[in-house]
């Protein structure tokens, strides 16, 4: 039931020609890259999150090889604009500009290879995400994956110039966590709504849903207004997602819960905030990062579980 083959994944009919899913990836490569960059921290401008890392995983898995064309030209358009006005202010000429996004974009292409290379690998090309211990080993490669990513990433902004040389260290852990919140929000998102093999979700479950989602949406607003406990509300939204509709329902309302959190903490509101919007972005993350974690891993479980029943009943 799990082993996948090129129709696993659903891919829209314009989609088809390897051209156009390359223009697709490094298209949206560049439009989740530019949002993360619109929320940067000093001095150095890195973000407390990257969706397009994790998007890149999910294109890799997804799409198969002809992805890893899309992330690096994403990835290089994407850091030639983010660079320009730094190179600029440091006097580095353009040829430093273009080898440092360059090099930029070759180390996430060499992280996203390396980390669908063992997730195929671990998984004997089946769907990644099919039980909580498949649940468990993938998440475990996603902190490997941005781990190499940030490094490389890191390694090549300092080796060109552009930060501060004692903040290396600073700049990795920062870029790490921003990369691993990027792929625990975007990688089983996107891969698991693209999946086509997931058991039906009832025909009643679409009011249940908005009302899951004004649930998430209530409680970020309620942390909003500096009521300092309401964000461990959301561990029960999440487990009300667990067991209704498991890692789709759990993806798209951690993605809703960072979204706003991140909005409201940047504008310096909410109880994650302490003494500036970075901190506060800064500070979503433990907390965030370990309740996701935890419900796609119960909705790893239960997946199989209900995979098991139903094939015991046939």
């Amino acid at each position: 039931m799990y082993k996948l083959n090129s129709n696993d994944y659903y891919t829209p009919f314009f989609l088809k020609p390897p051209l156009f899913k390359i223009i697709l990836v490094a298209f949206v490569f560049n439009v989740l890259a530019f949002l993360s960059f619109r929320i940067t921290i000093s001095p150095d401008n890195l973000s407390p999150i990257f969706p397009d890392v994790g998007f890149a995983l999910a294109a890799m898995l997804i799409i198969g090889r002809k992805a890893i064309v899309g992330v690096w030209i994403g990835s290089f358009i994407a850091n030639m604009f983010s660079f320009w006005d730094v190179c600029k202010m440091l006097d580095k000429a353009l040829l430093e500009t273009i080898l440092a996004s360059t090099s930029v974009a070759t180390g996430v292409a060499i992280a996203v290879i390396i980390s669908t290379y063992l997730i195929n690998l671990i998984n004997k090309s089946e769907y990644p995400l099919k039980s909580g211990s498949s649940v468990i080993l993938f998440l475990a490669i996603s902190v490997l994956y941005c781990g190499i990513c940030s490094l490389l990433c890191v390694s090549a902004i300092s080796f060109w110039g552009l930060s501060v040389p004692n903040h290396f260290i600073s700049n990795w852990t920062t870029l790490w966590k921003g990369d691993l919140i990027g792929t625990i929000l975007i990688t089983p998102f996107l891969i698991s709504w693209f999946y086509r093999h997931h058991i039906k979700i009832i025909s009643t479950s679409l009011l249940e849903a908005i009302l899951l989602g004004l649930a998430t949406v209530l409680v970020c607003l309620l942390i909003a207004y500096d009521h300092q406990n309401d964000q461990y509300l959301f561990i029960i939204i999440l487990l009300w997602a667990t067991f209704r509709f498991r890692i789709r329902g759990v993806s798209i309302l951690a993605s809703m819960f960072a979204l706003l959190s991140s909005i409201y903490g940047y504008l310096g509101y909410g109880s994650f905030v302490v003494v500036s919007s970075e901190d506060s972005l800064i500070n979503i993350n433990p907390f965030f990062g370990l309740t996701t974690v935890i419900a796609l891993i119960l909705s790893g479980y239960y997946s199989d579980y209900l995979h098991r029943k139903l094939e015991a009943k046939i």
